[in-house]
């Protein structure tokens, strides 16, 4: 199970005319300030189902208001409830869809005290920490309570779920800060919390139920913070599987969308794989993944980059390049080529099937982010670890992008797959 899970992109954004904030999947943005949401929505009733019960609507637009310029943000809505209840529920809006983690993480000042979410306890007793360390060197700090996860016509029951920067436990300890930054408001993140649909169940798995050094749960009391372990059934869990229908994957179809970029994309994700008519497999590429780890292979010019994935929670595509001019100081972490420069890569999976060849254009990222108009930039890209390639949100505009969950078997045409697995 991936540690790291690449939340944000891997590099901060620069401030320019207005503040740049990644996205999640390995990096937080620079902000000159930060400040917190303006109150939190009201209870409300359990809304009423769509009409189509494995679809729920994702945009790439602006980001919740007055968190600065984000771009390349899928966002989706999310209903949380006090378990069993349908009249104690919030609906958040705004909360980044990432498939590059696992699990549901909520900002504490998105949400509405009254909710009265219970808190799991560890071992002690106390109650039960939850941290998520970004490639970026920051971090989500914050406790695990059980709420419903509504998502559309979906439901998910008693789900352990992470409460971000939750006040009440404001001094994470040294394992999980490690000297980063603290994730504490919408302005940091981009967005209301994360809801993270990847190839895993939990966000740890075994590795958390019998080391308590796991560095990923803890337990705290008055005088402090300690490594706990926490058995699977309390880790903070990918709602997906724990639906009653249609929980074997997940589907991101997003439009295609032109070089130059737009304000707003609306598009669709589409729970199950193989299970209705709008979640069919017609015919492409299906690569299984690591099945501890989730990566791929990408093939990019000589090199073979075996710790590559495929992530929604990137804004850019993100690689190690030596050729490709890098925009310094005025976009750290960002490509800013002199001309628009063009690359082609394949992905390759564990069960040794390999993509058609994906061509993608590399834009230079300031003349991208001048003006702060378009949130939607095909072209945006940037530096990555080496070994490795992160295709961030650019690689899904214009792909219908199936992940299949660990464990789960889908139907894909005249065949079948166990997860984890990516298929486009």
């Amino acid at each position: 199970m991936m540690f790291f899970n690449k939340f944000f992109s891997r590099a901060a954004m620069a401030a320019l005319l207005v503040t740049l904030v990644t996205a999640c999947g390995g990096g937080g943005g620079s902000a000159p300030t930060q400040t917190s949401l303006a109150g939190t929505p009201p209870l409300n009733n359990l809304p009423s189902p769509p009409a189509v019960s494995n679809l729920l609507e994702v945009t790439v637009d602006a980001g919740p208001k007055d968190t600065g310029y984000n771009v390349n943000r899928l966002y989706t809505t999310v209903t949380v409830c006090s378990p069993g209840s349908t009249t104690q529920c919030q609906t958040i809006d705004h909360v980044l869809v990432d498939t590059g983690s696992f699990g549901v993480r909520l900002l504490s000042s998105a949400m509405a005290p009254a909710l009265n979410l219970n808190r799991l306890t560890g071992d002690s007793g106390f109650p039960l920490l939850n941290c998520a360390q970004f490639l970026d060197n920051s971090f989500a700090w914050g406790p695990v309570a059980t709420a419903d996860i509504v998502l559309g016509g979906k439901t998910a029951a008693s789900v352990p779920i992470q409460v971000i920067a939750d006040p009440a436990f404001n001094n994470p300890p040294l394992g999980c800060a490690v000297g980063g930054t603290a994730i504490t408001t919408a302005k940091m993140l981009g967005a209301n919390g994360i809801i993270g649909l990847g190839l895993f169940k939990e966000d740890c798995g075994s590795r958390c139920t019998g080391n308590p050094g796991n560095d990923v749960y803890f337990t705290c009391d008055n005088v402090g913070c300690t490594g706990s372990t926490a058995a699977i059934a309390q880790q903070v869990k990918n709602p997906v599987p724990l639906f009653a229908v249609d929980k074997n994957g997940v589907l991101i179809d997003l439009p295609a969308v032109s070089s130059v970029g737009a304000p707003r994309l609306i598009g669709s994700l589409i729970f199950g794989i193989g299970t209705q008519s709008n979640n069919q497999w017609s015919a492409g590429t299906v690569l299984t993944a690591d099945a501890s780890t989730g990566y791929i292979t990408t093939r990019l010019g000589v090199q073979s980059l075996t710790k590559s994935f495929i992530d929604s929670g990137s804004n850019g595509l993100f690689f190690d390049s030596t050729a490709i001019t890098k925009c310094g100081t005025s976009a750290p972490g960002f490509y800013c080529p002199t001309l628009p420069t063009t690359l082609s890569a394949t992905l390759v999976g564990t069960n040794g099937l390999t993509s058609p060849v994906i061509s993608f254009s590399i834009d230079n990222a300031l003349s991208l982010f001048a003006g702060g108009v378009n949130n939607v930039l095909p072209t945006l890209a940037g530096t990555g670890n080496l070994n490795s390639f992160d295709w961030g949100l650019p690689f899904f505009y214009g792909r219908r992008v199936f992940f299949g969950i660990e464990g789960k078997t889908s139907t894909l045409g005249s065949g079948s797959v166990t997860g984890p697995f990516y298929a486009f």
